[in-house]
């Protein structure tokens, strides 16, 4: 029931602040991975974990923090994720090395975010109801959008004029004002509470990290055990579902409804948007990377790089909905990714000696384009094909996966990119000349330190360092792109078997009424 008198739109400002600053926060940081290595003395790597244990944090516990809302009510659910959220980044923003921004950054602001997210639709859902609904929904979208989309100008304005911690300082004030008006929102409690499935909320909660782990520790360096972790992943998930099922069939509560992936069209979305979501982080990790290393660019100049991605994602995820009156949801979404593989093709094009970041322009609106209209149908799409019982669980499901997606794109395509940098340089100092007496493998983990750090190759002339560290800059984001448009090639394959359109309107009143009468007419 939509709320009378003049705080009706109150439930809708504090969710939109709430997703603000949830949103802004890993692109807002993207841009500043140069500063964040030297004030906190670590590494490209070490910046990249951080990134990617925050969205694995609400990846493992989004679903667990919609459950709660079943456990403590919403409002408990929503005050305790923000409090948590709030200590996070005061965490963060005072961080004097990476240990700590890991601690206050993924760790506490990833699970205060995981318990809010679910929340804030809750609280717009019971709040609003009709034209109002579609309006609230409307704006607490369009401002998810904007905060990804000038999160980087914003991160890089912070961090090039003044310090990046005053990103986290800013998020910490606007929780500050959504705590003064925590009066205003009511707390939705279930018909009946239920217990919350630990057991199962461990197991998802490591099966996620465990997977995520063995993307990370990809390094063809060394002989990590990646095989055997993946596997332990594989394991770890598949009892997960055998252990919920059980449950289930005595009547217990559980974490999930592992039937909601029978419905095929639910399956298909989820697994396509994995995928989405994968280059998506790749991108928005990789671009500051190599703007920042080899270009030189600071957090400002790099911000402004992303811009017409931001931009045109940011557009077209409002306006995809109205492609719908020329083509169905399905048709948008492959439009979307040939658009954004055109986009893609742009930029590899672009990657040549004396390239800048005004090259990058076409290619990024393009890739931003193509994202904006996926995004604008893939969620309605995923939920059209599941029975209402099951709305909450695949709910749940399709925003875990949305930030597995992100964190696996971190890890496996930065991972990619700074490998490719390291076994280029290598190859160019000795085809200069340069360690011809060192064994490729040890000058690779010698470059490795370098790159990492972000510093120059020692004993070298600038010169013959810059070019070097170009011209393998440039090969690696060649290669990491391809390997972006194979993963969306592999989506638009995959996307043959998405829902056609979703299922009609339910019918009127009156057009129940009429149909007997058009039975009876057949009959006579």
């Amino acid at each position: 029931m939509s709320d009378k008198g003049p705080n009706k739109w109150m439930v809708l400002i504090l969710m939109s602040m709430a997703l603000f600053i949830m949103f802004i926060d890993t692109t807002m940081m993207n841009v500043s991975i140069s500063a964040l290595v030297e004030d906190l003395n670590t590494t490209v790597t070490g910046v990249q974990g951080a990134i990617t244990l925050y969205a694995l944090v609400m990846a493992a516990t989004m679903m667990v923090g919609a459950k709660l809302a079943d456990v403590w009510g919403t409002r408990k659910v929503f005050f305790n994720g923000l409090v948590i959220y709030t200590i996070g980044t005061l965490t963060a923003s005072f961080a004097p090395n990476l240990p700590v921004l890991l601690i206050g950054w993924s760790l506490l602001e990833g699970l205060g975010a995981a318990m809010m997210m679910p929340a804030t639709v809750t609280y717009l859902t019971k709040a609003y109801e009709g034209k109002d609904r579609v309006l609230a929904f409307g704006v607490w979208g369009g401002v998810g959008g904007a905060a990804a989309a000038f999160g980087p100008i914003i991160g890089g304005f912070f961090t090039t004029y003044y310090t990046w911690r005053l990103g986290f300082f800013m998020e910490a004030i606007i929780a500050g004002v959504i705590f003064a008006f925590m009066k205003d929102l009511k707390d939705y409690r279930p018909e009946r509470l239920l217990k919350l499935d630990i057991g199962g909320a461990a197991l998802i909660a490591i099966g996620l990290f465990l997977l995520t782990l063995s993307v990370l520790m990809i390094d063809p360096l060394g002989e990590p055990p990646v095989i055997a972790v993946l596997l332990m992943s594989l394991i770890v998930l598949w009892y997960f579902s055998r252990y919920e099922k059980k449950r289930a069939a005595r009547g217990e509560d559980v974490l999930i409804d592992v039937k909601v992936f029978k419905h095929k069209g639910f399956t298909v979305a989820n697994v396509v948007s994995i995928f989405f979501q994968l280059s998506l982080a790749g991108m928005m990790f990789t671009v500051p990377v190599f703007v920042q290393t080899t270009l030189g660019y600071n957090a400002m100049d790099t911000g402004m790089v992303l811009l017409p991605l931001s931009i045109m994602m940011f557009i077209f995820s409002m306006l995809g909905g109205k492609f719908q009156k020329y083509m169905s949801p399905k048709r948008i979404i492959q439009l979307g990714i040939v658009i954004t593989l055109i986009g893609i093709y742009s930029l590899t094009t672009v990657f040549k000696p004396g390239v800048t970041g005004d090259d990058f322009a076409v290619g990024m609106a393009l890739f931003g384009t193509g994202f904006g209209l996926i995004f604008s149908q893939i969620t309605n799409l995923a939920m059209s094909d599941v029975d209402e019982h099951q709305q909450a669980d695949a709910s749940g499901i399709f925003n875990s996966q949305k930030q597995l997606g992100l964190s696996l794109g971190t890890a496996m395509v930065g991972a990619m990119l700074v490998l490719g940098m390291i076994s280029g340089i290598a190859v160019g100092l000795q085809d200069h000349g340069y360690y011809q007496d060192m064994p490729l493998d040890e000058l690779k983990d010698r470059v490795s330190d370098w790159v990492n750090g972000i510093e120059p190759v020692p004993d070298i002339p600038e010169n013959v360092s810059s070019e070097i560290q170009e011209d393998a800059s440039i090969h690696a984001m060649k290669v990491t792109l391809e390997s972006m448009m194979l993963v969306l090639v592999i989506a638009a394959i995959l996307s043959i078997w998405l829902p056609n359109a979703p299922p009609e309107e339910p019918e009127r009143p009156d057009a129940e009424e009429k149909k007997p009468e058009k039975s009876r007419k057949k009959r006579s």
